[in-house]
């Protein structure tokens, strides 16, 4: 077991990412009925293809978070990486509504405050942490 108290709000951060990352990846590729519960016109290939990209991105951050926490190069990839899941989703709202049904778009609103919860978390670590080494 490792101690949480030790590391920096942004490492702590990435492990959450991750976690979340993996178990949302792992549903979505075991869920493929949830391709119709979004959109009767969402193939499941999409829905596992996003489950494959999650759980490339948790990884991502969970091998980010060892060994001292995540270098400016992942912290800068990851930011960019939330900013455009939070533009992608405003796109697909905006230009799919009509094809979306009411759980695809509520399914949609809660993954981008999700996300935009870790942006916002991100950001602050990385802010303390050039604190720290301007200190």
């Amino acid at each position: 077991m490792f101690d949480l108290s030790t590391r920096s709000l942004l490492n702590k951060t990435f492990l959450a990412d991750g976690i979340f990352s993996l178990i949302a990846g792992a549903a979505l590729l075991a869920a493929q009925p949830l391709a119709a519960v979004v959109s009767p016109a969402l193939s499941p290939a999409v829905v596992m293809a996003l489950g494959a990209g999650l759980l490339v991105w948790g990884a991502f951050h969970l091998a980010a978070a060892r060994k001292g926490g995540p270098s400016a190069l992942a912290t800068r990839i990851s930011i960019a990486g939330d900013i455009l899941w939070q533009v992608g989703s405003l796109a697909i709202l905006a230009s799919a509504y009509s094809a979306l049904t009411v759980a695809g778009m509520a399914l949609i609103v809660v993954a981008m405050v999700g996300v935009a919860d870790f942006l916002f978390f991100k950001m602050r670590g990385a802010s303390q942490a050039r604190l720290l080494q301007a200190a």
